[in-house]
């Protein structure tokens, strides 16, 4: 059986969710053809005329007229073999050079590829542009085939049929009364009168001693009204003590419906199990009816909790909430927080400050915990507050502390999630 430890402390947090176009220069080509002038030369026929200058021939010498006659012979076939064909009206006809309209592409054979993955040809990168180095395109492919992001709608196998508490109880640490407990969980006191029959309301009691402040009635059912910022709570559980845990919000504050109380306490005796030296600091969830909750927007309708990070501490230094840095954050330990909180299938939302975002983003890079495809699933960094919808969010407030937000349950038809 569960029980409280008397603890005081509440937490100041700022709920608030928060809220390219290219240039490019136009280049005008001037395109111009080149121009070819032919000058025509008209052909000039030869003159039939022998001329005045030509040496006379002398009759009857027939060594003489035979040596004529083939020199004759030899100029004609020099020629015939030498000329082009001239066309009828002797004109030589002029080179066609086409127009560039007309200047069809060579046109290349259809390839047939083989069924599967093939590459395809590379695209000419724009002036500035560069290919990514391996290393980059490495790491873009890390882990993609492992299931490091956790599904958000399925459980793992420890965070299945969650059982809501039956009764819980309050343990007191230094004395009191049972009034003083009534008090601290706003309770009525005629309330905790029927759930602790035989102890008077004003009577000191010693410390250890265990009173009743919750007990489920018959057919009760635990609901979530309306949204996380305007809602109610019906049926309302307050969270128990256990292993791996650090109760730090007011009694009165410690509400929330049956189921996110039965997962919280299941994620964190899991944490325990898995050796965590650590407790988690666990904070504000909703009052008993829900409704505002100061210095809350949300946390209205049981659906909220607010978490520690896991802490760098220094020794003897107080495990309590402070602001987070490079200098105190446990990546890795909060990192292990988060996926176990993930595998509960049970999360709607982790909001957690962009700067502390950052640092666990880096760490997954360097130790190649996941790749930056799953990354971007798994959180808005660093990408703008507001894109997309993954599990992890930036809202202001949230660098001492994360707040996670479980999801409607199916019974919950009054719920509501923006």
């Amino acid at each position: 059986m569960a029980s409280f430890g008397p603890l005081t402390m509440s937490i100041d947090e700022t709920d608030d969710a928060p809220g390219d176009g290219e240039t490019g220069d136009e280049l005008s080509d001037e395109s111009s053809e080149p121009s070819l002038d032919l000058d025509d030369d008209a052909d000039e026929a030869a003159d039939p005329r022998p001329s005045s200058d030509a040496p006379p021939v002398r009759r009857g010498s027939w060594g003489a007229w035979m040596a004529g006659a083939g020199g004759g012979l030899w100029l004609l076939v020099a020629t015939m073999r030498c000329s082009p064909t001239l066309g009828p009206d002797l004109a030589v006809d002029e080179p066609r050079v086409p127009e560039p309209a007309e200047v069809e592409p060579a046109t290349q054979p259809a390839i047939e590829l083989p069924e599967g993955p093939t590459a395809e040809p590379a695209a000419t990168k724009p002036d500035g542009e560069r290919d990514a180095p391996p290393d980059e395109e490495r790491q873009s492919d890390i882990a993609d085939n492992v299931d490091a992001t956790p599904p958000r709608t399925s459980a793992a196998a420890w965070a299945r049929n969650i059982e809501v508490p039956e009764v819980v109880t309050y343990t007191i640490q230094r004395g009191g009364s049972m009034e003083n407990v009534a008090n601290l969980f706003k309770i009525h006191h005629h309330e905790i009168v029927a759930l602790n029959p035989g102890v008077e309301l004003e009577r000191e009691l010693g410390p250890k001693t265990k009173l009743t402040v919750y007990r489920r009635e018959r057919g009760e059912q635990s609901e979530s009204v309306g949204y996380a910022s305007s809602g109610s709570l019906e049926g309302a559980v307050p969270m128990v003590q256990g292993r791996g845990r650090e109760l730090k919000m007011i009694p009165w504050k410690s509400w929330a419906t049956g189921h996110t109380v039965a997962m919280l306490d299941r994620v964190l005796a899991q944490w325990a199990e898995r050796g965590a030296n650590q407790p988690i600091l666990v904070g504000n969830m909703s009052s008993r009816h829900g409704g505002r909750l100061e210095p809350h927007s949300t946390h209205q309708s049981g659906r909220d909790v607010d978490l520690g990070y896991l802490q760098k501490l220094r020794p003897q230094e107080e495990h309590n909430w402070r602001a987070m840095d490079e200098t105190n954050l446990d990546c890795a330990e909060t990192w292990a927080l988060l996926f176990l909180l993930a595998k509960t299938g049970a999360i709607e939302a982790i909001f957690i400050d962009r700067s502390i975002q950052k640092l666990l983003y880096e760490h997954a890079v360097a130790k190649q915990l996941m790749s930056k495809r799953q990354l971007g699933e798994w959180m808005e960094y660093p990408r703008g507050t507001g894109s997309g919808s993954p599990m992890i969010q930036h809202v202001d407030g949230h660098i001492d502390h994360l707040h996670v937000r479980f999801a409607c349950r199916p019974h919950e038809s009054r719920c509501q999630s923006r």
